[in-house]
């Protein structure tokens, strides 16, 4: 009727989502000189398994722990870590993490091929796989002398994955060829075709998802040198919380 009052409705409360708060870590310091720690046993037990936060551990570990923040449209990792803001260049880090799992004490572990695949060369590759030989089989590969300058795969390095292995072969082949002038190492040797194994691998990245990014981060903390790939290029630009407060006026 007019002139009535509607009775009014009660305001439910408003709920707010919890976020986990990130451990604090004290001295922030430069990423390069970040002390690597283990989060405490507590908190260790009390992180459940989809928790964003992964802690890493290590004497070369550049970060205590990072959360994952999200893959930029140009392809770079963005994550948080106890010093900072680190951006990711994934195809050097893939670099500098199959270089040194092929450089390691690990064994390397071989794929057999079930259809055999051959790959011919000038004489001059051909001559530089050969000179090479015990190299490249300490990758992974299994190669036998198949014709003039032709060279059958019977098996291709797992670490390999979608790579084509007559591919990764020219370009070990052809990589060769600016390897450097050193002669003889055996280490040196294995290295410089670790570096072009590792340079094939890198080049047929899939696109990263969030879970394939972590660990791509992980793998990476756990390298001995993860600041750089085995060619000398950038794998990580670091923002400190200092530089960023500074940039912003703080």
């Amino acid at each position: 009727s007019q002139g009535s009052v509607q009775p009014s409705l009660p305001i439910a409360p408003v709920v707010l989502p919890d976020k986990t708060a990130l451990p604090h870590a004290e001295p922030i310091l430069p990423i390069d000189h970040a002390p690597p720690a283990s989060p405490p046993a507590n908190e260790a037990a009390a992180r459940r398994p989809d928790d964003p936060v992964c802690a890493t551990s290590g004497t070369s570990a550049p970060w205590r722990y990072f959360k994952f923040l999200a893959v930029s449209e140009s392809g770079y990792v963005v994550i948080e870590t106890d010093a900072g803001i680190v951006l990711v260049n994934p195809q050097p880090a893939m670099e500098r993490i199959v270089f040194e799992k092929l450089c390691g004490n690990a064994s390397v572990v071989s794929q057999p091929l079930l259809i055999p695949k051959t790959v011919h060369f000038n004489p001059f590759e051909s001559a530089r796989v050969k000179s090479f030989l015990d190299a490249i089989s300490a990758t992974g590969f299994q190669l036998e002398e198949f014709g003039p300058d032709t060279w059958k795969i019977d098996a291709e390095p797992q670490i390999l994955g979608d790579a084509d292995p007559a591919d990764a072969l020219a370009s070990i082949a052809s990589d060769l060829e600016f390897a450097g002038a050193k002669r003889g190492g055996t280490k040196w040797r294995e290295e410089a075709v670790a570096r072009s194994v590792a340079r094939t691998c890198a080049g047929t990245m899939a696109k990263l998802t969030a879970e394939t990014a972590v660990k791509l981060v992980e793998d990476l903390a756990s390298t001995s040198m993860p600041y750089v790939c085995p060619r000398g290029k950038p794998v990580m630009i670091f923002l400190s919380n200092r530089e960023l407060d500074r940039k912003f006026g703080k």
